[in-house]
C-alpha cells in the first residue's frame, strides 16, 4: 500500500486511507488486520477490547447464498476420512485443521472502519475431529467407583441409609 500510495495509484477509499495512515503513522489504520483481539461485554453491557485473551482469525468456508438457500463448498472432512456436513460440526467443540486460501487483496471501503484494504482469507478444506470432552465435561466416569456397601433401616416410613466406620 505505501508503495502505490506513493504512486498515487489506488482506489479513491484505499488512498484516502493511506494518507490517515500515513498522517498517524499507524497503518493499522489502512490494512485491516487478519487477526482481532476480541471484545468482552461487561456487567453494564458495555463492550471493550480484552487483551487478555488471544487474538482470533475469523476466516469463511467457501459459501454462496444467504440465509435457508446458503451453500457450503468448502470439504470437510470427519472421522474415518468421512465427507462430513458443517451443519454437523455447528455446536460441537472439536479440533480442525485448515488449508487456507488467500483471494489476493481487496482494495476498497470496509462500512464505518477506515480500512482500505484487506486480506480476504477462505476455509478451502478442513478436517474436523470431535473432542471427547462434550462442553467441559467428560463423556466417561472420571472417579473411581464407590465400594462402600450401604445398609438400610426402615423407621416409620422413612429410610436411612448407614455406614459403619469400618466402610471408610
Amino acid at each position: 500500500m505505501k508503495k502505490f500510495g506513493e504512486e498515487e495509484n489506488l482506489p479513491h477509499p484505499a488512498f484516502s486511507s493511506y494518507l490517515v495512515a500515513k498522517e498517524r503513522d499507524d497503518w493499522a489504520y489502512a490494512v485491516k488486520p487478519i487477526y482481532n483481539q476480541p471484545k468482552t461485554t461487561t456487567k453494564a453491557g458495555k463492550k471493550y477490547v480484552d487483551h487478555n485473551k488471544p487474538a482470533r482469525a475469523y476466516i469463511k468456508l467457501n459459501t454462496r447464498g444467504k440465509g435457508e438457500d446458503i451453500e457450503c463448498f468448502t470439504p470437510i472432512y470427519g472421522p474415518g476420512d468421512k465427507p462430513l456436513s458443517p451443519w454437523k460440526c455447528m455446536g460441537i467443540f472439536g479440533h480442525c485443521q485448515l488449508v487456507v486460501k488467500w483471494d489476493g487483496i481487496f482494495w476498497g471501503s470496509h462500512g464505518k472502519n477506515s480500512h482500505g484494504a484487506s486480506i480476504p482469507l477462505r476455509v478451502s478444506e478442513m478436517s474436523f475431529t470431535p473432542d471427547v470432552v462434550k462442553r467441559g465435561v467428560p463423556s466417561r466416569r472420571m472417579l473411581p467407583p464407590i465400594k462402600v456397601v450401604e445398609k438400610e433401616e426402615e423407621h416409620e416410613d422413612e429410610l436411612i441409609l448407614s455406614y459403619s466406620d469400618d466402610d471408610f
